[in-house]
């Protein structure tokens, strides 16, 4: 689904309404397989254990989830599946691979 926001910034500088289109699709599952391929290539002893713990987190079923959890297939969720997994990813230079890229500068 395509959507346009409105760049404000931009707007007040160049004296009128700029809006870009962002595309909402999700990633394809390939692109969050191979995320997660990257992931599981972290060799730190306690990330791995971090990991392990928060494997099923964004499931509905993971340490992080609460019972009202409504969880999202991989394909359209849109991120990691809790704090701690993401931290991590970050820290090791892993990002969360993100829908169809936008004209958004």
């Amino acid at each position: 689904m395509v959507r346009y926001e409105y760049d404000e910034e931009a707007s007040a500088a160049e004296h009128m309404d700029v809006v870009y289109e962002v595309d909402d699709s999700p990633a394809p599952v390939s692109r969050w397989v191979d995320a997660m391929r990257h992931l599981n290539t972290i060799n730190d002893p306690l990330a791995r254990k971090l990991i392990a713990l928060h494997r099923d987190c964004g499931s509905g079923s993971g340490v992080c989830d609460d019972i009202d959890d409504d969880p999202a297939p991989m394909d359209r969720r849109g991120g990691w599946g809790c704090e701690t997994t993401e931290i991590i990813a970050s820290h090791f230079g892993i990002e969360y691979p993100l829908g169809a890229a936008s004209d958004h500068p």
